[in-house]
């Protein structure tokens, strides 16, 4: 006796799209919303500060801070005009000094994504199994 089975599967790229689990799906979103409010109290400036509100979502799996002064905040490495000056005027080129900046809000710092993934791991990792478990990261 011959049996014959046939299977037929998605493509794994279709899989993962109606699961939302692509680039620019449901529960990538949720994990960049979540890490956003995660990384809140490791923004130089704090929740409140400017550097914590002013940002932008280009797309689902991205958060860009628009501050002027948000790439030297999160490299964490003092920037200098040609003078030796920490202010520069409108346009001016400035130069990493090679020194490392000193934040004053307790628990904050550059690469305040890594920061909070040091301490909060388990957290966004929990928060994004009870998303998926409770049916929200596969609704269409």
């Amino acid at each position: 006796m011959n049996i014959k089975i046939k299977i037929k599967m998605n493509k794994t790229s279709k899989i993962l799209k109606d699961h939302g689990l692509d680039k620019d799906g449901r529960v990538v979103r949720f994990i960049r919303d979540e890490a956003d409010r995660l990384m809140m109290p490791y923004i130089p400036g704090g929740a409140g500060g400017m550097l914590a509100k002013n940002k932008t979502y280009p797309n689902n799996h991205s958060i860009k801070y628009v501050s002027p002064y948000a790439h030297y905040q999160y490299t964490g490495k003092l920037m200098l005009a040609k003078n030796g000056s920490s202010w520069a005027k409108k346009g001016e080129k400035k130069y990493y000094s090679g020194k490392s900046l000193k934040y004053h809000t307790s628990g904050t710092g550059a690469h305040w994504d890594k920061l909070m993934l040091q301490r909060n791991k388990n957290t966004l990792v929990k928060d994004v199994e009870n998303y998926i478990k409770s049916g929200q990261g596969n609704k269409g």
